[in-house]
This record gives structure tokens, sequence and C-alpha cells, in this order.
């Protein structure tokens, strides 16, 4: 029989001086009360109620058991009363792990968003590119690629898709000309992910109009998608980045997207929401969540709009960028719906 259930008997007992009125705080029945008391006094080889047919009350050598035993029972109880709220409270800590290509002001605005709706949370954010393990302790969800989480019972959302795109500083295009085909990048400084250059040669593989090109570039560079877009911003060369990435640097015309029928691949980059745990979340994960998908997807119908009209994209992008989302209690934010 579980010990905690035997002392919370005797206590029930003991305070009420009657088995049945103990067992109608518990809500069992008086039978079960009674052998929980009697295995309470085996287990610990001593009488701890007296008994008559018309009260219990306590040994004289279980006085000092009896006090013990509240206070031990008001602290459990104390210890589950805060963890429950800390649950259905928007505060403590949130530890989140990010990948550098999410490195932008479209993070900028997820984060300032996030913050409006939950005041009282302290994210912590840290941008690495390996692998993530959620059961170590470390982290409570990662915004990674779908290959750099390997554990296979974690909840994963897909947030968004992205082709990589040229790009490149317009002082750069002044003085090295825009290309108007993949050929000739072969002249040109490109600013790669270490995955597209070929191992052990200068050759870089691109698509062009869905065909197949190789391309060996005069100069080179490859790293993280940080360093790139930094190098890029500085007119280094050409860069390929995620569309999502430099979104906000194309529109403020920092950098100019070139090429737009080639890509360095086939496959879009993709960026998923991980977290190990879908039940019993805090409350602050769970408004994590919520406001992220809701996020993403608002900047999917923005584009989703930007491609259908002819309206001016700038217009819509304000429009998504301003219109006000409820927020998980029912308060508006006015970084609820994000643009780009």
């Amino acid at each position: 029989m579980d010990q905690l259930y035997m002392l919370r008997a005797f206590v029930a007992a003991a305070r009420y001086q009657s088995f049945s009125k103990a067992a109608e705080s518990l809500n069992v029945t008086t039978g079960s009360v009674s052998k929980a008391i009697a295995k309470l006094e085996e287990c610990i080889q001593t009488r701890v109620l007296l008994r008559t047919t018309r009260s219990v009350s306590l040994t004289e050598a279980a006085q000092s058991y009896y006090l013990s035993c509240c206070r031990l029972l008001e602290e459990l109880d104390e210890a589950n009363r805060r963890i429950t709220r800390a649950r259905e409270v928007d505060s403590g800590k949130l530890r989140l792990i990010v990948h550098p290509m999410l490195m932008s002001e479209t993070f900028s605005r997820l984060v300032r968003g996030y913050h409006a709706i939950a005041p009282n949370v302290s994210l912590i954010v840290s941008v690495q590119e390996g692998a993530a393990n959620l059961y170590d302790g470390r982290f409570d969800m990662a915004i990674l690629p779908p290959h750099l989480v390997e554990q296979t019972a974690v909840i994963r959302r897909t947030l968004s898709k992205s082709p990589r795109i040229f790009v490149a500083a317009p002082g750069y295009l002044e003085q090295y000309g825009v290309p108007q085909a993949a050929a000739e990048l072969t002249h040109h400084f490109l600013l790669l992910d270490t995955d597209s250059r070929k191992k052990g040669v200068d050759v870089v593989d691109l698509l062009e109009s869905g065909t197949r090109v190789s391309v060996c570039p005069k100069s080179s560079m490859d790293g993280n998608e940080i360093l790139l877009r930094a190098a890029a911003l500085m007119g280094t060369g050409i860069a390929a980045l995620p569309e999502t990435m430099v979104r906000g640097d194309i529109e403020a015309r920092r950098l100019t997207h070139i090429l737009p029928l080639c890509t360095t691949s086939d496959s879009k980059a993709e960026i998923c929401l991980f977290y190990s745990h879908r039940e019993l979340l805090p409350v602050r994960l769970r408004t994590f969540i919520d406001y992220c998908t809701q996020f993403f997807r608002s900047s999917a119908r923005c584009d989703a709009m930007d491609a259908e009209t002819v309206t001016p994209a700038k217009d819509y992008r304000e429009e998504c960028r301003w219109r006000p989302v409820e927020a998980r209690h029912g308060q508006p934010s006015q970084f609820g719906a994000m643009g780009r």
C-alpha cells in the first residue's frame, strides 16, 4: 500500500477523531482508512490510534509522529500547489535553441511579439548549427532544420520552407556588374554554405530553371548563414541564402535579389519547431508554440498575397505587419501578425 496514502489516512483519522469522517474527507471507504492505518502501524511497529466504539484518539507514542506527518503533508501539498500555479502562469524561463539562418529581422519581430503577449517570461536563446538534444535538460524547445534533431519521440511542427536565393549588396553589383545567368557567376566572388561546394574541388552545382549547372567561381568563401549574410552586406560577394533570412534586407534595399531562376539546390531550407512533450506543458511553452506557429502562418499568407495580387507588395506587407491578432488570452497584440 502507498505509504503516502497511509500517512494521509492516519492524519485525517486523528484530526477528525473518526474513521468515517476521515474516509469522507479523503473520498474513500471507511474500511480503506482502517486498513491503511493498520498497515502503517505494522510498518512502524507502533500503535498510533486508540480505537473505541465511540471515538478515535492518538496514542501517547504517536503525538510527535502526528505533528511530523502534518508538517510533511503540508509541505508536500504546498509544493504541489506551487508547481501547479507555475504551469498556469506565463512566467519563468524558456530556453530556446535557434539555427543561424533564422537570425534576421524576422526573428527580431518574433521575439518582440512573444514578449508583448508574455512579458514575464525570460526568453534565453542559444544560436548554434549543430544537433540538439531536447532530453538532456539544457533546452525546452528548438527552431532548427529537421535533420539536426535526431530524437524520434519529439514533437515537430514545420514553420517554413524557403528556397536559397542569390543576393548581393548594391555596391558590389555596381562595381562588378549584375550576372544575368548562372554561368556568369564564374567571374564573381561567391559566398556559399559549406554543403553547396563539392568536396575536394571548387565546382559548385546550381539549378537554373530546373536544369543543373556546374560553376567554378573565380573566388569563393563558405561558412554559416550568419557569416555569409554579414559578408554580403559588406559587399564581399554574391551570397546564396534562405529567402526568409534576407527578406528584410531585400525590402530595405541593403541586398538585391539576382538570378531569380537560379538556386543552389532543388530542396528548400526547412525550419521546424521541436519540443519534447505534448502533454502537461507549462503555459509559457504552450503560448510560445501557439504564437510561433501563428507568426509563420501569417508570414506565409502575406507571401501568398504578394504572389497573387498586382497591388504593390509593400502595401500588403505593411497590412500584414500591423494587422492585430488575438493573443492566447484574448488581448490583441500589435506584434501578433508579423509580416516580413
